[in-house]
This record gives C-alpha cells, structure tokens and sequence, in this order.
C-alpha cells in the first residue's frame, strides 16, 4: 500500500520570483493571481494539493520586503505569518533569497527550526554550471544560518516544467505521513471564499492594464457579493487610489478604462465559479492608504487570514 505524506508547504522568497506560478501548476487551477509585475502578491493564499500519495496544504505569499510604508510592513507579516503552518510539521521553499531582518523581525531569533528546500526558479534561463555555483555560493550559506535543516538546492523552471516534479518529490520526502482526509475536503481546492477571489482577480486586472506604478496604490474592497440568484451573482467593489490623478487613470477616457478592468475580472470571476456574474466596480479617492495600517487592515491586506 502506498504510503501517504501530509503537511504544510510554504512558498517564501522575493517578490517575482515564481511563488504565485508554482502554487497554481500544482493545484491546477488558476487561484493566484501572476502578472509580469512584482509583488503581485498581497495575501496568504492556500491551495491544497490531493494525490494519492499526497495531501499537503500549499502556501503562497508576498514576496518578503523592506519599505517604510504601512502596506509594505502588512504583506512582510502575511509572508512571515505562513511560518507557523510550516512549524506544524511542514516544508518551506526559499525563492533564491530572503531579507534577514524581516525574517528576524516577526519570526525571532534565527535559525528557525525548519526544513527548507532552496529552490533556484528560471533555471532555463541559467544553464551555466559556474553560474549557478557562484548564486549557490552566495545564497546558500545564508540559508544554513537561517534554517537549521537545510535540504539539497533545487534548480526548476515553473515556466517549461523543468524539475518541478522532481522538487515537489523532494517535498513529499521531507513531509510527515498523514491520514487521508485530515488537512482538506477531498473534492475542496483551498479554504479561501469567493469573495477574495473576486477581490484578488479585480487587482490582478489592474497589474495587467494599469501603467508601472498604479496598481500599487489601488486598493480593491468588495462592498457587495449577493449570491441569492441561483444563476446570478452580483458584486459591488471600490477600488481605492490615493490621488485625484490616479482615479483618472483608472477611469479612463469615457470609463473605458475601468470598464475594461471590469470585463476581464469578471470572465475570471464566471469561470471559477461557473454562472454568470454581473460586477460593479467604482473607484475613490482614499489620500495615502498604504501609508496607514488602519486602511491597510480595513483592506484586508494586513489582517490574518
């Protein structure tokens, strides 16, 4: 009888390195938002991976940060807050490095008591051994000073699948055996509800149509999610800026913009959740939200999840 491993992955590392892509390969839906942006990534999002030899809880979170603003200290804590599923008997990836004195900082006092994979994406575009040995070289022993079990380095590509089966073997290697059943549902793909998923896929939209430096004001709350027709689910949401000229970006010549950003989320939203769906969206003037944790934790970007 095949033996089953059950556990908590978490996915940690710098923003873009590849976290949100792997947690969807392996769950096999698209539930984390990715964009060609940066710190796409605002929230813990769990997924839960369900194979015959495999249960395990999978972890996607911001990419770890240093920034003096509010919002910036929020997705560095949801990050480090992932941490203590992994202590319940779990697995950690590093994306090719972290910040020492965020892990420090809302962890405690380093080494941490966990096994960590390093995991090395993009290893399609680094095909050089003496390149790879000088980034091993570097990154590496900073690991071993911030994990006691460090595990042998992985090189994938979340993009062409290279290695990626492999890693997560070795993920199954380090993981505890478990009870079929004990961790998720068996027909559940994450405890997240949909409301966040309508949130995120909104804010993913705005990464994708938005210029440079937008998306990272913009603030998605939804005001509304009615589901009491059975073949139509209607959502109100705002989407907050922090400046006049930002919301008229947003807009868009005649609200096209907007409009646009509307469109694309809701097929998004539709295709998860398999009916129609009709989405308001509307946009305010919040002055310097990312700044104040008391907008940031309204948001839902720094409370616990």
């Amino acid at each position: 009888m095949t033996k089953l491993k059950s556990g908590f992955i978490t996915l940690l590392g710098l923003p873009n390195a590849g976290k949100s892509s792997l947690l969807n390969k392996f769950v096999g839906e698209s539930l984390a938002i990715v964009t060609p942006k940066a710190q796409t990534t605002w929230q813990l999002l769990r997924g839960y991976i369900a194979r015959p030899d495999l249960e395990a809880v999978i972890t996607d979170t911001p990419g770890l940060q240093e920034g003096t603003k509010a919002l910036n200290s929020a997705l560095s804590k949801n990050a480090t807050r992932a941490l203590s599923l992994a202590r319940q008997g779990g697995e950690i990836d590093l994306g090719l490095d972290a910040i020492k004195n965020v892990l420090e900082r809302e962890c405690g006092t380093l080494p941490l008591k966990l096994p960590v994979i390093p995991t090395f994406n993009k290893a399609d575009l680094l095909r050089k051994p003496e390149y790879r040995a000088e980034i091993e070289g570097a990154v590496l022993p900073l690991i071993a000073e911030w994990f006691e079990r460090p595990l042998e380095a992985r090189w994938i590509s979340v993009a062409s699948g290279e290695g990626v089966d492999e890693w997560l073997e070795a993920v199954k290697a380090a993981l505890p055996e478990g009870e079929k059943g004990a961790l998720f549902d068996e027909d559940a793909l994450t405890d997240q509800n949909l409301r966040d998923f309508a949130s995120e896929f909104i804010r993913e939209q705005c990464f994708m149509q938005l210029g440079a430096e937008i998306p990272y004001s913009i603030a998605v709350q939804i005001e509304s999610f009615n589901e009491s027709d059975p073949k139509l689910t209607r959502i109100e949401a705002v989407l907050h800026v922090e400046r006049d000229s930002q919301k008229a970006v947003v807009l868009g010549a005649k609200g096209s913009k907007i409009k646009s950003i509307g469109t694309k989320a809701r097929e998004k939203i539709e295709k998860l959740i398999g009916k129609k769906v009709f989405l308001s969206l509307k946009v305010k003037v919040t002055p310097h939200w990312a700044r104040e944790s008391r907008w940031v934790e309204r948001f839902g970007y720094g409370g616990s999840k």
